[in-house]
């Protein structure tokens, strides 16, 4: 049977979705979403086309089964977590709309502009509640991978989701796992080197996987998106030395946010992955035999991050690798991925941190 066969269309109320998420049968599946990433605007003019009359994207809902006892249906949301997950926040008002957010010229403007679902007029409410979804319902009896499958093609060509956050619904083992508990250490949030907007994208973990790559391939390894999916896969089912790996990570970022030190420039100009790959790669191959940074590398590495527009200053201080100081600044402005581009920044920033100065 093919999967079309499947799937039932229903028309259905945002009544009937509320009531579904407000008894706990409308699950959102990380795996297949990624975090709420809608902007204020997004939510606010999406409530206006609602308000309008104006037809919105299907959802795509899984029967996950019915409780024997209560009868009850349990759905998970394929796709549409973000117009759900606006209208629940709206009609428990948790954002007005904006009048900044909204067109002037609709009809409903002057009347529900700056206002939560609780102020709206009696009509406006109703309409709300009352507002028909055009519901894909795929039946139970349908595997997952199927389901992933489908979701990797609907959104496969739609710019709103990116290469990460594909990955994120059709890989769900080990190195997904990993990738993500990291991105929850305190370093990040601390050092503000990811905005929200990053977060919610999922840009951070998608950074976080080039590093892991590093760790388990090596500098010279592809980093490219296509190769990224290919690790994935290699890693999702056994990860060997996951725990190893792990400990190393938090041990190479703890030395990164010494060097930091609360300093506002040193974030500013780590928050370039460029800067931050090329750190963390050289740190961690510092430390394979020693441990510890000595506190040579860690003065000449924040003297050339604290001096890094200023030439007089760095020839100075690395009068014996300038040369390399000024190729590594040339390969930071070209494309990241490349591996010889890598690899000619790696090799800058280990020596720049090994640097022996007179001063």
């Amino acid at each position: 049977m093919k999967l079309i066969d499947s799937i039932d269309i229903q028309p259905q109320t945002i009544k009937w979705l509320s009531d579904l998420n407000s008894s706990g049968l409308l699950i959102v599946d990380d795996s297949f979403q990624r975090n709420y990433v809608w902007t204020k605007k997004n939510q606010v003019q999406l409530i206006e086309s609602i308000l309008m009359g104006y037809p919105i994207p299907e959802i795509y809902l899984w029967n996950t089964g019915t409780d024997s006892d209560s009868g009850d249906t349990c759905y998970s949301i394929v796709d549409g977590q973000q117009r759900t997950g606006a209208i629940f926040q709206y009609i428990s008002n948790m954002f007005k709309l904006g009048d900044s957010s909204l067109n002037n010229n609709n009809e409903c403007y002057e009347r529900v502009k700056n206002r939560y679902f609780k102020d709206l007029e009696e009509d406006d409410k109703k309409a709300i509640w009352s507002y028909v979804f055009s519901v894909r319902i795929i039946r139970n009896s349908i595997e997952r991978e199927k389901i992933v499958t489908m979701f990797l093609r609907l959104n496969s060509n739609n710019m709103t989701l990116n290469p990460q956050e594909l990955r994120n619904a059709e890989f769900e083992g080990e190195f997904m796992k990993v990738a993500a508990e990291l991105s929850e250490l305190n370093f990040w949030e601390k050092n503000s080197l990811f905005r929200i907007a990053d977060r919610r994208r999922m840009r951070d973990i998608s950074f976080i996987s080039t590093l892991l790559v590093f760790m388990k391939q090596g500098i010279q390894e592809d980093i490219r998106n296509s190769n990224l999916n290919a690790i994935y896969d290699l890693y999702n089912n056994h990860y060997p030395s996951k725990d190893k790996d792990i400990e190393r990570f938090e041990s190479v970022l703890e030395k990164i946010d010494s060097l930091i030190d609360n300093k506002i420039d040193r974030i500013a100009l780590l928050r370039r992955q460029v800067h931050l790959y090329s750190l963390f790669t050289s740190i961690y191959g510092i430390t394979i035999d020693h441990p510890q940074l000595s506190e040579s590398q860690i003065q000449n590495y924040c003297d050339f991050i604290d001096n890094y527009d200023n030439e007089e200053l760095l020839e100075s201080y690395f009068p014996e690798c300038i040369k390399d100081i000024y190729h590594y600044k040339s390969l930071a402005k070209e494309g990241t991925r490349d591996k010889g581009n890598r690899f000619g920044r790696h090799t800058a920033i280990t020596k720049i941190m090994n640097s022996s100065r007179s001063n």
